[in-house]
């Protein structure tokens, strides 16, 4: 899901929407079905945060 997200969008489009991913999803057979609240859960979850872990740590 996170390699969808940053990969490059579709042709016409500016960036990814969550609707996108997971229709990407869908498409590719990962999943049977998933919503767009449970992408955009994952993607929080996943995605680094400055500051969220110290160097070294």
């Amino acid at each position: 899901m996170t390699a969808i997200a940053c990969s490059s969008p579709p042709a016409g489009r500016s960036q990814w929407s969550l609707r996108m991913i997971a229709d990407r999803l869908v498409e590719l057979g990962c999943v049977e079905g998933i919503s767009t609240e449970a992408v955009r859960k994952y993607l929080k979850k996943s995605s680094s945060s400055p500051g969220r872990r110290s160097a070294g740590s």
